[in-house]
This record gives structure tokens, sequence and C-alpha cells, in this order.
């Protein structure tokens, strides 16, 4: 492999891309934007400063694309664990649950990038995070039954306590296995009693709400 003579490899490689990226993730995962310096993601990546800015425009634009990455990777593992053309039910739920903790324990970078990232998101990151609890707040409502109201008001109400239900549910499953990724503030409990947790409190969610719409409709 050709390098520089510095013993850094050059920036032209087409590959080059994607391992800047790569190393991205794992700097803004542990130092966050405002502490990361394009030096700190260039020697993590073992190139130049030089060949990150043959790449990218600066840290703004790394930091998107790394997030793209994360969002995109859990769009995938949601998709693949209940696609949007299966219907919503419990045992769907948990594969879900199950599917976002086996990501983060296969994926410690990237889930400690959306611990870090997700909450300050602002600019083009926030777009997308926004696009991503979208979607997954809709998916989220497949989880609940359909009843009609009887009211407008009840309607609105309704509405209001179902946004409620998926927004605590996406909370629960997406942010809980990320914050205890390595250095999180859940790393040092049992892993299976995390994971039993965010279960049985996701099933309890949705319980409450399905007892919710049937003293509502009585």
């Amino acid at each position: 492999m050709a390098t520089t003579k510095n013993g850094k490899q050059p920036a032209h490689r087409p590959s080059r891309r994607l391992h800047i990226i790569d190393a991205a993730v794992r700097v803004f995962g542990r130092k966050g934007f405002a502490e990361t310096s394009i030096q700190d993601i260039a020697d993590e990546a073992q190139v130049v400063p030089t060949a990150v800015y043959y790449h990218f425009d600066g840290k703004e634009e790394l930091l998107e694309l790394a997030m793209r990455r994360v969002f995109d990777e859990l769009n995938a593992v949601v998709e693949e664990a209940r696609p949007d053309t299966e219907p919503g039910d419990a045992k769907g739920l948990l594969r879900v649950i199950d599917a976002v903790w086996d990501w983060v324990e296969r994926n410690p970078d990237e889930a400690r990038l959306f611990q870090v990232q997700v909450a300050s998101a602002n600019g083009n990151v926030k777009v997308l995070r926004d696009e991503f609890e979208q979607r997954h707040i809709q998916r989220a409502y497949d989880y609940l039954p359909e009843t009609a109201a009887r009211s407008a008001r009840a309607a609105k109400a309704r509405h209001a306590a179902q946004a409620l239900a998926v927004r605590t549910l996406i909370s629960t499953t997406m942010l809980v296995t990320a914050l205890r990724a390595e250095g999180g503030p859940l790393a040092g409990l049992p892993p299976r009693a995390v994971q039993q947790a965010v279960r049985s409190t996701a099933l309890r969610i949705i319980a409450a709400e399905q007892a919710t719409t049937a003293t509502g409709s009585a």
C-alpha cells in the first residue's frame, strides 16, 4: 500500500472516504462534535488532514454523514426485524427490540455516537434525526389499537395519548439500548436484565394504551 513520506496513507484512494467516515464515527462518539478536530479524525484514520479535506468540506459534513450512517443502519435493522408490510403485534415489537439490542452489541461506536449526538442535533443532523424519529413514530402506531372516537374532543385526547405512548416506546427501545453501550450510564448493569426490562416496559406501554382505549370506548 502506498504511503506518504510520513507513513500515512494518500488522499485519493477510492476507499478512503468510507475509511475516514469510520474514523469520524469513532471520534465523534468519544469526544463529541465540539471537542473533535479534523486533526483528531485524521489521526484516527491514519491519514494526513489534507486527505480529510480532499473528500469533505469539514466537521459538519463528516458529522452529518456519520449520523446518516447510524440512522440508515438502524432503519435497516428495524425493517428486517419487522417489515413495513407486516402488521404490528407484540411479537414483532419484541423482534425489533431484540434486533436493535443486537445492533448495539455489534456496533458500540455507532451506538455511542447515537447517544451523544441525537439529543443535541442541529442543522442538517437535526433534519436527519427528525426524519428518523418520524419514521419510527409512524411504525410505532402500528402497535396501538385502532378505535373510533365518540367526539372531536375524545379524538383529540386519544391522539395526545397515542403520541405520548409512541414517543415513550421509541425512547425505551432506541435510547435505552444506546445508553448501555460502553461508557454509557447503563453500561455497568447486567445486559440480560436491562434487555428484559426494555422488553417488559415496551409491552406495558402497549398494554396501558390498550386499556385506555377500552375504557374510552366503553
